[in-house]
């Protein structure tokens, strides 16, 4: 089951089932990361660590404050 697994340093730890192969995580992590916010895949791009276990992601249409709320429960 993927799931917000910590914080730590403002950095959420997200646990994924897929495996890091083939983009497949990057996949989930996004596809995760939509359904959690409650917003369009479109508005979540990885923009660092695409092949690394931290990653960078940006998040359009959600205020920081908003989002840390959201991935917080």
């Amino acid at each position: 089951m993927n799931q917000i697994a910590g914080l730590e340093n403002d950095i959420f730890k997200v646990k994924l089932t897929a495996p890091p192969v083939e983009g497949k995580a990057n996949k989930a992590l996004i596809d995760f990361l939509s359904k959690k916010l409650d917003i369009p895949k479109r508005n979540l791009e990885i923009i660092s660590g695409q092949h690394s276990k931290l990653k960078s992601v940006r998040i359009q249409g959600l205020s920081k404050d908003k989002a840390n709320r959201l991935l917080s429960s």
